[in-house]
This record gives C-alpha cells, structure tokens and sequence, in this order.
C-alpha cells in the first residue's frame, strides 16, 4: 500500500534548508565581496585618527611665508569629517593658531586648496584621494605606494604627483609648471610630506618631525629575542639529552 509514497522527516528538510541557505549565501560573497560589504559605506572606510593626536611638521621655502613648523592636532572626528587645530610658529617667533576642517570623502572645505592633509586609510593605487567631489579630484589619484622611514618608523606612504602647466605670458616671463608631491601614511592617512617645485627649484617643503600617531621602530628586532630564547632553550635541552646518554653508557660500561 501507498508504494512510492515518501514521508521525510520535518527536521531532515529544515537542516537541508539551512544548509541550502549558507551555501547561497557564501556563494553571492565569494561572486559579490564588495557590493556586499560596502552597502551603507559608499566611499569605504572612516577616518583613522582620533582626537588627541598630533604631528609636528618642519615647513622651509620661498611660499612658506615665514612659517617654520606647524602642530597639528586632531581636535574632531564626526563622520568623514576631521578637524585639526593648526600652530604656526615663525621665524620670528611669534604664533598663530586656526581651525581646520578635511572631510575624507570630499576634501577640504575649500576644493583644490591644497590642504590635503588628512585621506581615508589604506588606499589603492588608482583611488582617487578624495572619491565623494569627482569634479574636482577625478584625476588626482593615489600613483604609487612605497615604504618610508617616516618619524624613526617604517611606514607605507600612498603618494600623488600633481602639477599645474600656467600658459601665461607676462612681458618677458616665460610660461610656468608648478609641480606638487603629496604623501600620506596608508595606515592612517595623515599627510607626511608636501613638496613644491616651480620651473625646477623647491619653494615648499613641509615634513613631519614627529608624531604621536606611531611609536618609532625598537633598534632591536622584535622577532630576535623570541628567536634567541627558543634557540637557547633548544640547544639546553638538546645537551640535557647527550648529557643523559652520556651517562647511561657510561654506567653500562662500568658494570
């Protein structure tokens, strides 16, 4: 009776569902890793600073306007948004203090300024270094990342060389190429190094002195004293052993 008629067991099919479910969903992963992981996050990822930190900057050039360092401090983090105290010192001595705000996403407040000094973590080459304003940083790209001893550290630098051809011609004066190199540590995005050139020569250098964003690198290998100490314990207990043959043989033959 009832031949070809089968009855499965409720908890059977709920498993199979289960698995059948898991599987699609480590397939669509596999297939669409970043549309799935970057829903709700257009442009990536969030500023990797925090308030509190800081980095000093020693600035030199024709166009530094007497400023010879600069203290930056992370004074906010709201969203994308990062905004730094700024002290000048100059070569007088005397101070000036500002506000300044960079967004990771769009740039600073005032587009093609020049005040890149903050970009969002971890970058690629061929990113643009602001993604959310394509009008005006569409062609200004991450071109290369290099390892630099930045502040007594080895860090990887995302770097941008940008440049500006002026076609005007004043009396005599002879059409100008303005040239700018920006770097940013990848790890945290924060600006390390600006310089600019025009028709050849250097009229700014600003580089970062020092920094509480990272701990310089210890002289000492932090892999070389694991490594020594398993390489004493080893050879310790690797004569612990011959010792111990040593004087089983030796008793043998004193029998």
């Amino acid at each position: 009776m009832n031949r070809g008629i089968i009855f499965q067991d409720p908890g059977y099919l709920t498993k199979r569902w289960i698995l059948t479910a898991v599987c699609l969903l480590l397939l669509s992963l596999v297939i669409f890793p970043g549309s799935t992981l970057s829903v709700g996050n257009v442009h990536g990822v969030s500023p990797a600073v925090s308030p509190g930190l800081w980095a000093h900057y020693a600035i030199s050039g024709n166009e530094s306007g007497g400023t010879v360092d600069a203290l930056f401090t992370v004074r906010q983090v709201s969203g994308s948004n990062v905004t730094f105290s700024d002290l000048d010192t100059f070569s007088d001595g005397h101070t000036t203090t500002d506000a300044v705000s960079v967004s990771i996403s769009t740039g600073p407040t005032v587009p093609s300024s020049g005040q890149y000094f903050v970009i969002s973590p971890q970058k690629q080459v061929g990113e643009s270094v602001y993604p959310g304003d394509t009008k005006h940083y569409q062609n200004l790209t991450i071109q290369d990342i290099a390892s630099h001893t930045i502040v007594f550290a080895k860090r990887q630098v995302a770097h941008v060389h940008a440049f500006n051809s002026s076609q005007i011609f004043t009396g005599s004066t002879p059409p100008s190429t303005t040239f700018e190199d920006f770097y940013w540590d990848d790890s945290t995005g924060m600006i390390t190094e600006i310089v600019k050139s025009l028709n050849g020569a250097v009229v700014l250098h600003v580089t970062m002195s020092s920094t509480s964003l990272w701990q310089p690198d210890s002289s000492i290998d932090s892999f070389l004293i694991p490594s020594a100490v398993i390489s004493l314990t080893s050879a310790v207990l690797i004569g612990f052993i011959i010792v111990g043959r040593y004087r089983r043989k030796a008793k043998r033959l004193a029998r």
